[in-house]
């Protein structure tokens, strides 16, 4: 269940989070299908990809201060990289947990963060309704930034991968 997008580069779409025609925040542009059809220039994507790639690292950085013993320490965070360290984290979790009832009941990001990182707050539980649309509407556009930039370094390292690659092509179910 859920959508995907096939061709030069692979993946799934963020459930909730991520729209079908996120590449064209690179320059993508769509072909004329029953699904979307897109088309990516290496040019285009070395101009428009590149600029989309650095802002979306802009956006997903932050200063976070942390009182180390010692006094206050300014650290440098970026939330896609602590993703991905999370994203390695639970995938060992559930391995380490296979076939077993907690192997799906790893800690969500946010917990992660609050607990391993001290950073932020952990996620309100879900009957605590405004305290959980709230926190909600706060982490939407951070998914939608580091599905979109995911995306995007899919999009990167098929160029860099395929020197000789004018373009890349994928469909991307709606």
């Amino acid at each position: 269940m859920g959508r995907y997008y096939d061709g030069d580069i692979e993946g799934k779409f963020w459930f909730g989070v991520q729209s079908s025609d996120d590449g064209e925040h690179f320059g993508s542009e769509e072909c004329d299908s029953n699904i979307i059809e897109y088309r990516q220039d290496r040019e285009v994507f070395e101009d428009v990809g590149a600029k989309q790639i650095q802002e979306l690292i802009k956006n997903l950085s932050f200063k976070h201060v942390r009182n180390n013993g010692n006094g206050k320490k300014s650290i440098e965070y970026n939330y896609y990289e602590l993703w991905q360290e999370w994203d390695r984290w639970s995938t060992e979790w559930a391995r380490q947990h296979s076939g077993t009832n907690k192997e799906w009941s790893y800690t969500n990001f946010q917990d992660w963060l609050f607990k391993y990182k001290e950073i932020g707050v952990p996620k309100p539980d879900i009957s605590d309704k405004p305290a959980y649309n709230e926190n909600e509407a706060k982490w939407m556009p951070i998914w939608e930034w580091i599905a979109r930039l995911h995306l995007g370094h899919k999009m990167q390292k098929f160029f860099e991968d395929n020197p000789d690659a004018d373009e890349l092509y994928y469909t991307a179910e709606c």
